[in-house]
């Protein structure tokens, strides 16, 4: 193995989780390690590239090591270079990255999340912007008179909480005829009467082209991949006054940018048009990766069951055994099942 990339747990959704589908669709010689995982996002990872459920002890040997937070695993791994993925602005959020003596690279996904881990840690760092591989859609904006919003977020303090409040109270005051959408999960205060909450899915990226918004009030952020991808498919966003967002070039020509206090909402410009072209800063990925892999994920795998189960694929039911099944189920219907817990992947 060329590339490993390790995330102790990928979720449903995520910074990280569109960092590495994207970084999937875009580069093929890389395996993914997990310890706990959405069985989704595996499907969907698996689709580009090799994923796999880490086993307790099991040894990994590469030529680059690459790992987000935590470094459990790390005395496992013989590789060339042990890289430390910084995808946090981690001044702001007032705790220090764990470093491990055998990183010997530091990768940030923004100069102010490099900085903040410099500030914090005094060790130097490589700038790589996220990779973005998005297929524009071919939507219509909305047309019933209303102003449509949307949002992708949790619903805590540190993303705007307060804000989205107060936003949704200068939206009625002025009488604007809007309708809010906003993916998120464990809705415990309302926002507004006008906010539709809908269950998070993995891809909404036609539902950010179609709205005339994307609404995005965080505290602090360290990329921001939906601020990113609402301005690739020419929505403007509506965000906080924070240093990155300059940096990922937004700016007044494609944004509403609001202070952290709201006070300076120009509710007005809502109902103006804006015509902009953006490009996000270029991510040098390339630098580390290529597409020269031998991976197939319609290839079969050897794969032991460890819990019966009946796969509505083969329309089969396997019940647990310690045989090895060869010749049956692929390499990508593996990952999807060994993070479901289903069966083991012996590779």
């Amino acid at each position: 193995m060329k590339n490993v990339f390790y995330f102790k747990v990928i979720s449903y959704i995520g910074g990280c989780e569109s960092f590495f589908y994207y970084l999937s669709k875009l580069y093929k010689n890389i395996v993914i390690y997990y310890k706990e995982a959405h069985p989704e996002q595996i499907k969907r990872l698996a689709k580009n590239v090799e994923v796999h459920k880490y086993k307790e002890n099991e040894t990994i040997e590469c030529d680059n090591f690459f790992c987000c937070y935590g470094p459990d695993i790390i005395d496992n791994v013989i590789a060339k270079n042990y890289i430390h993925l910084i995808h946090c602005d981690y001044k702001q959020v007032k705790f220090s990255p764990i470093i491990h003596p055998k990183f010997n690279k530091y990768i940030a996904v923004s100069k102010l999340a490099g900085e903040s881990f410099k500030e914090i840690i005094g060790i130097d760092y490589e700038l790589i912007y996220n990779p973005v591989a998005i297929d524009i859609p071919k939507v219509e904006k909305y047309n019933d008179g209303k102003i449509h919003l949307i949002s992708a977020t949790r619903l805590t303090k540190e993303k705007g909480l307060k804000r989205m409040q107060r936003l949704a109270t200068l939206l009625d005051k002025a009488d604007i005829n809007y309708e809010w959408i906003v993916y998120t999960n464990r809705v415990r205060e309302s926002i507004g009467k006008n906010v539709i909450y809908k269950e998070p899915k993995m891809d909404i990226i036609e539902d950010i082209a179609k709205a005339d918004f994307l609404v995005q009030l965080s505290d602090c952020e360290a990329f921001c991949y939906s601020v990113v991808e609402s301005l690739i498919v020419n929505t403007p966003v509506i965000c906080t006054d924070l240093p990155v967002f300059k940096e990922l070039r937004v700016n007044k020509g494609n944004s509403i940018i609001c202070d952290l206090s709201m006070n300076n909402v120009d509710i007005n410009r809502l109902k103006q048009p804006f015509k902009f072209k953006y490009k996000p800063p270029k991510s040098n990925w390339n630098k580390y990766l290529d597409n020269k892999s031998d991976y197939n994920p319609n290839e079969y795998a050897k794969v032991r069951v460890k819990r019966g189960y009946t796969d509505i694929v083969n329309n089969k039911y396997y019940p647990k055994s310690n045989e090895i099944i060869e010749n049956e189920i692929t390499k990508q219907r593996a990952s999807y099942l060994e993070a479901k817990g289903l069966i083991e992947w012996l590779y």
